[in-house]
């Protein structure tokens, strides 16, 4: 047998590391967006540096490992941050916009974390403006006297997604609530579902979604219904969502419904102007709350990673409505306006 020298072995053992390396990809990125802002509600005014308009302020890993015959594992671990202060967003968790781990091959992937909901996955990318933070299309998942089933993320989530197949993926999440207590009812507060179906091919892009949530110990549901559409023809680009809120149970039997009408205009490649309108309808007796609102934004590219923004954004909160999109909490009825420029920096 051969034997192989010191200097061979210790090459060996030096490119062992090189080797796992190869197997394996790990990827720090991250996201910083900061604005000068005014906020005007009845007597209330609001002026100062604003955080996460176009997208919410991120550090970020990810990464995945090849374990050969088509099959890799991946993770996310994502925290999001006030740049503006350095504080911890999502109630100062050190992840709190994404953390999970899983598994991917050609058949798709199934996940393990803290995730995004199917309904975000289905509807938050139809509108033109992003659901900026500060914009009218985030109506379509505010809650009013009527709660909704949609939220962004879930904690304790298990998430299947499908591969593509003409243009068609099938998305699948539940997420565990409170998980304690000896009463069964009790124990699933908090437990939800949902079920996406996306499409996109060419220039056409559309999705339906279904998510429930158990809203109390008492097995009271809400459950929110949508879909959306977009359509490219290059210089304009038009997107609609549309979605449904419904209770059952104990936390009531009210109904909302909720659409987003919006479009991106790309005068050049640099500069880009997003517009959209959003109404909310409310069928809860008198206890309903009813807004609509429109906004308008306008990007201009400095570099692929670098974008300066200006927008307005106005919310019209019928009688008994409050909503906010923003730092003020407006008077029952009270319209807010929303002023803004900004820098979003991506690395």
């Amino acid at each position: 047998m051969q034997r192989l020298s010191a200097p061979a072995l210790v090459a060996a053992a030096l490119a062992l590391p090189s080797l796992a390396l190869a197997q394996s990809n790990v990827t720090l990125y991250g996201l910083i967006d900061l604005n000068l802002g005014y906020e005007k509600s009845g007597s209330q005014r609001y002026e100062g540096i604003g955080h996460g308009e176009l997208n919410g302020s991120r550090l970020g890993f990810r990464g995945t490992e090849d374990l050969g015959n088509g099959n890799k594992a991946l993770f996310v671990l994502e925290s999001g941050f006030d740049p503006s202060t350095g504080v911890a967003e999502q109630g100062g968790r050190l992840f709190g916009r994404q953390s999970f781990v899983g598994l991917e091959n050609g058949l798709g992937r199934v996940t393990l974390g803290r995730q995004y909901s199917p309904a975000f996955d289905a509807l938050d990318p139809f509108d033109a403006t992003g659901n900026a933070d500060r914009s009218a299309g985030l109506l379509i998942r505010k809650a009013g006297a009527v709660k909704p089933a949609y939220e962004t993320r879930f904690d304790n989530m298990i998430k299947v997604r499908s591969a593509k197949l003409a243009g068609f993926e099938l998305e699948g999440g539940y997420w565990f609530g409170k998980e304690s207590g000896t009463d069964s009812t009790a124990r699933q507060e908090g437990d939800g579902h949902g079920i996406a179906m996306l499409y996109a091919n060419g220039a056409l892009a559309g999705s339906l979604v279904t998510q429930t949530v158990q809203r109390d110990a008492s097995g009271g549901k809400v459950r929110t219904d949508g879909f959306a559409l977009s359509y490219d023809f290059g210089i304009v680009k038009p997107y609609f969502a549309w979605s449904q809120d419904k209770e059952r149970g104990s936390v009531g039997n009210g109904k909302a419904r909720s659409w987003d009408l919006s479009a991106e205009i790309r005068l050049d490649p640099a500069n880009t102007l997003a517009i959209s309108y959003a109404d909310r309808d409310e069928s809860d007796g008198a206890a309903s709350e009813d807004a609509s609102g429109w906004s308008a934004y306008y990007l201009h590219a400095l570099s692929k990673r670098t974008t300066l923004y200006a927008g307005y954004s106005q919310l019209d909160n019928e009688v008994g409505a409050n909503y906010a999109i923003g730092n003020l909490t407006p008077a029952a009825g009270d319209k807010h306006q929303v002023m803004m420029a900004g820098m979003r920096h991506r690395f």
